[in-house]
C-alpha cells in the first residue's frame, strides 16, 4: 500500500486504481471520490493519549486492549434503546475460540440523559463531567464494568478531556446558567450548531468562534432543528441524539476525537473534483458541483469512508484503536444506513400501495372511501440493498440466468484469509488482522476482482459466460463470496473425467507437491468434527451438517440429483490437523490451481442437477446476517429491517466503501407477472382524493404483462415473441 492519492493523500494498493487511470496518472475513487470530498485533517492527539496509542510499555498495551471500555467509561452519551426497541451487542461470537469481533443487532443510536441525575442515583456519562473530578473518578472506578481498568490511566484520560474537550465546558455553562432556577423547576437546554459557520472548515467551539452554542429556551421556547441536542436540567427521561448533529461522534468516541472535532452534517459541500484538498485555497476548497441534478453535499457514507483511510501527514490513531475502531465502523455504517432508511420512511408519508382488485372492491363497497385508510404505510423497496424485495428479485433473476444457460456448472466459495501477506505487511506494530477490518475488506475485494478476471476473462476454468455472486460475512466477520458459474455448452463438465481435470478432494502427495499439500491441510480440511470433535460448530443433533467424513471412493461419479461424488481413494495419506488425524474423507473439494494462486479457503463444486441449483440459490440468497423477517400487511418494513439486522465491522467497512454485495452477468430485465386485476397500484391520497378516479385510472393503465397481451391481440408478429 505505497501509492498515494494525489487529491487527499490516502494510501492505496495499485490494484485499487480506477479503470480510467493511466501509467502516469493513477486515479483512485474510493477515498475522496477524485477530490470531490475534502475534509479537515484529524486533530493531533494530546500527548498523554498519543503515548497510550503508540508506546509499547505495559500501561499502553493494557490501554489498547481495553480501549472500548475506557471509552465507554468516559463517553458523554450511551448506546441504548429507543421506542421500546433494545439494541443488542452480540457477545455470543466472542467465546474465546477466535478473534474478538464487534457485532451489533438492531438499530444503533446514542442517547443522553438530563444534566443532573435523578434523586438518589449516581451520575453517569455527561453528568460526571459537572461533578467534582475526584468524585467522578471514584464513581467510574467503582463501576463493576470497569474493574479491569487502571486508575492511573483513567485519571490521566479524564484530566485530558477536562482540558481538551469543548463539550465539557458547554455542559458546565448550561449548569451555571440554570443555577438560580428553583430546584423543582425544569427547563430544556439546546446545544445548537451554528449553520452559518464555514461548512467545510468549521473550527472547535471557542471564545472567538462558537459553532456550538448553549440556548436556554424561555417562555416562548426556541424552534427546534434536527441537529439540536436537547437536554433537560432535571428529569425529561433519556433522549436520542440525532445523527445529523455534528457533535454526534465526538460526544461518544471521546478517545478518537478528544478535542471535540466536529463530524458530519448535512450541509458539508461536495467539491467539483478538481483536486482541491485541505491545503488548497478557500476558493478552490469551497467549489461545489453546479451541474444540474448533481448532489452538492457530502453523504454520511462518503464522510465516514474518507475518515477510514490512512493518510500522509495525518494522525493514524483511529487505526490503532483496535476494538474501538470496530465499534466506530459499525456505528458509522449503522448511522449511514439508518439515515437512508429514514429517507424512505419520510418520503412515503403520502404514498399508498394496494392490489387493484382489493382497491376496486373497497371502492365498490364505499364510494366515498378515504385514500388515507388503504394501503401499506411504509414499504422498503427492492432498490434498497438487503431488503427482502431485493433478495427475492435477485433470486428470480438468477433462476432466469440458470434457465438461459441450461443449468449452472460450478459453485465456488472463497473466504478471506487474515494471513494474506498483503494484510500482514500493512498491520501496525503489535496488531493482528482482527484489529484492521479495513485492510481485510480491501484486500479481499482486490482478490475477488482478480478471481473474476481469471475466470471470466482469462477463462482458466473454461469458457465462462455467466455468473451470479453474493458477498456474505462469517459469524466472526470475515467476508466470503458465493459464486455460481455458467459455461458455454461445449465447455460444460459432462463426465467424471471432466470433473477430475478441474476438482480434487484428496490430499496431494507430500513429497512431490509439498507446497500444495501444505495449502490443502491448512485451508481445505473440514473440521474435524463428529467423534473426533463433537463440539464442532457444524454439529447439529449429533451429526455433521455438511455430512463429513465422506466415504472413500475409487472413482468420481456424476449423480443425477446433486453434486458430483468425488474421488477419495483410501491411499494411506494422513495428516494431523488441529490435533486430529485426517485422511481424504475430510477434504473439501478444491481446484489445485485456484488454491495455489489465492492461498485461502476456496471450495469448488461441480453442479449437475436442478435439485442442487435449488439448494445453491437457497443458500446464496438466505440474505445478509439477520433474524427472520416476515412482512405482513400494514407493517413498517423499515423498522422490521432494523429490528432484524446484524452488522459486524468487516461488513460495515465493505458497505461504507461502496463495494458490491451482489452481481449478475448477463443482466436481467424484469417483467411483471400477476393474476387478473392483481397488479400493484400506487397513488397519492392528497393529490388523488377521489378513489373512484384512482380505480378508473388504474384499470386503463397497462403493466408489461397486460401490454404484452394487447400486443398479441393487435400484432401478429408479437405472437412469435416469448414474454
Amino acid at each position: 500500500m505505497d501509492i498515494v492519492c494525489k487529491h487527499c493523500g490516502a494510501f492505496h494498493w495499485k490494484a485499487e486504481k480506477l479503470s480510467t487511470s493511466t501509467r502516469i496518472d493513477i486515479k483512485f475513487g474510493m477515498c475522496c471520490f477524485e477530490g470531490k470530498v475534502s475534509l479537515p485533517r484529524l486533530d493531533a492527539l494530546p500527548q498523554e493519549l498519543h503515548n497510550l496509542y503508540h508506546d509499547n510499555d505495559r500501561q499502553a498495551k493494557a490501554f489498547r486492549d481495553n480501549i472500548r471500555q475506557y471509552n465507554s467509561a468516559l463517553a458523554m452519551t450511551s448506546v441504548g434503546q429507543d421506542a421500546g426497541r433494545q439494541l443488542h451487542i452480540d457477545r455470543t461470537v466472542n467465546d474465546g475460540n477466535g478473534p474478538w469481533v464487534y457485532k451489533l443487532h438492531g438499530a444503533c443510536h446514542h442517547i443522553t440523559g438530563s444534566l443532573l441525575p435523578p434523586e438518589g442515583r449516581q451520575p453517569s456519562y455527561a453528568q460526571l463531567y459537572i461533578w467534582d473530578p475526584e468524585q467522578a473518578l471514584d464513581i467510574r472506578m467503582n463501576n463493576r464494568a470497569n474493574a479491569a481498568l487502571d486508575r492511573r490511566t483513567m485519571q490521566s484520560l479524564q484530566d485530558m478531556l477536562y482540558r481538551k474537550h469543548p463539550s465539557i465546558a458547554l455542559y458546565k455553562q448550561a449548569i451555571e446558567l440554570t443555577a438560580n432556577l428553583d430546584p423543582a423547576q425544569d427547563c430544556r437546554i439546546l446545544l445548537r450548531f451554528d449553520k452559518n459557520c464555514d461548512k467545510r472548515r468549521y473550527n472547535l467551539p471557542g471564545a472567538a468562534n462558537r459553532e456550538i452554542a448553549v440556548i436556554i429556551p424561555g417562555e416562548g421556547d426556541a424552534s427546534l432543528e434536527p441537529r439540536d441536542i436537547i437536554l433537560h436540567r432535571k428529569g425529561g427521561g433519556l433522549r436520542r441524539i440525532n445523527e445529523m448533529s455534528p457533535a454526534y461522534q465526538a460526544l461518544h468516541y471521546v478517545l478518537l476525537f478528544p478535542t471535540g472535532q466536529l463530524g458530519w452534517h448535512k450541509d458539508l459541500p461536495r467539491g467539483a473534483g478538481d483536486g482541491a484538498h485541505d491545503s488548497d485555497s478557500d476558493q478552490q476548497r469551497n467549489q461545489v458541483v453546479a451541474v444540474r441534478g448533481k448532489r452538492k453535499t457530502i453523504s454520511q457514507r462518503e464522510y465516514f469512508i474518507y475518515r477510514l483511510h490512512p493518510r500522509q501527514n495525518e494522525s493514524n490513531h483511529i487505526f490503532k484503536a483496535e476494538k474501538l475502531l470496530q465499534e466506530y465502523m459499525v456505528d458509522s455504517w449503522a448511522s449511514s444506513e439508518q439515515y437512508r432508511l429514514n429517507w424512505f420512511r419520510h418520503n412515503q408519508k403520502t404514498i399508498r400501495s394496494e392490489l387493484y382488485a382489493d382497491l376496486a372492491h373497497a371502492v365498490q363497497e364505499n364510494p366515498n372511501l378515504d385514500g388515507q385508510q388503504r394501503g401499506q404505510r411504509v414499504i422498503l423497496p427492492s432498490s434498497f440493498t438487503g431488503s427482502t424485495r431485493a433478495m427475492v428479485q435477485n433470486l428470480q433473476d438468477a433462476l432466469a440466468i440458470n434457465r438461459h444457460f441450461g443449468g449452472a456448472d460450478l459453485f465456488l466459495t472463497m473466504t478471506a484469509d487474515p494471513n494474506w501477506p498483503e494484510i500482514q505487511r500493512e498491520l501496525l506494530p503489535g496488531q493482528t488482522a482482527a484489529d484492521r477490518p479495513d485492510l481485510v475488506s480491501r484486500v479481499f475485494k482486490m482478490k475477488q476482482a482478480q478471481l473474476l478476471e481469471d475466470i471470466f476473462h482469462r477463462n482458466i476454468l473454461g469458457a465462462a459466460v455467466g455468473r451470479v455472486w453474493t458477498i456474505e460475512f462469517q459469524k466472526r466477520g470475515l467476508p466470503h463470496c458465493h459464486m455460481i458459474i455458467f459455461f458455454k455448452r461445449e465447455h460444460k463438465l459432462r463426465t467424471p473425467d471432466d470433473v477430475d481435470t478441474l476438482i480434487s478432494a484428496e490430499l496431494p502427495d507430500k513429497d512431490t507437491q509439498p507446497e500444495l499439500f501444505a495449502l490443502v491441510t491448512k485451508h481445505m480440511v473440514h473440521g474435524p468434527c463428529g467423534a473426533l470433535n463433537p463440539n464442532s460448530p457444524c454439529m447439529v443433533d449429533g451429526k455433521c451438517s455438511k455430512n463429513f467424513p465422506k466415504q472413500f471412493n475409487d472413482f468420481t461419479t456424476v449423480a443425477e440429483d446433486s453434486y458430483a461424488t468425488y474421488r477419495r481413494r483410501d491411499d494411506g495419506r494422513k495428516h494431523m490437523v488441529r490435533g486430529k488425524e485426517v485422511d481424504n474423507r475430510w477434504i473439501v473439494p478444491y481446484c489445485p490451481y485456484l488454491l495455489f494462486r489465492y492461498r485461502c479457503h476456496l471450495n469448488l463444486e461441480s453442479v449437475f442437477s436442478i435439485k442442487s441449483i435449488k439448494y445453491i440459490y437457497k443458500y446464496v440468497y438466505k440474505g445478509h446476517d439477520r433474524t427472520t423477517m416476515q412482512f405482513g400487511r400494514s407493517q413498517d418494513e423499515v423498522q422490521l429491517y432494523l429490528d432484524a439486522r446484524y452488522v459486524c465491522s468487516n461488513e460495515a467497512y465493505w458497505r461504507l466503501a461502496g463495494f458490491k454485495t451482489h452481481e449478475e452477468v448477463p443482466s436481467v430485465y424484469r417483467l411483471e407477472v400477476h393474476l387478473p386485476q392483481e397488479q400493484r397500484v400506487t397513488y397519492d391520497p392528497n393529490a388523488q382524493p377521489n378513489m373512484q378516479e384512482v380505480v378508473a385510472q388504474a384499470a386503463n393503465r397497462d403493466t408489461t404483462l397486460t401490454g404484452y397481451f394487447k400486443a398479441n391481440q393487435s400484432f401478429e408478429i408479437a405472437r412469435d415473441t416469448l414474454y
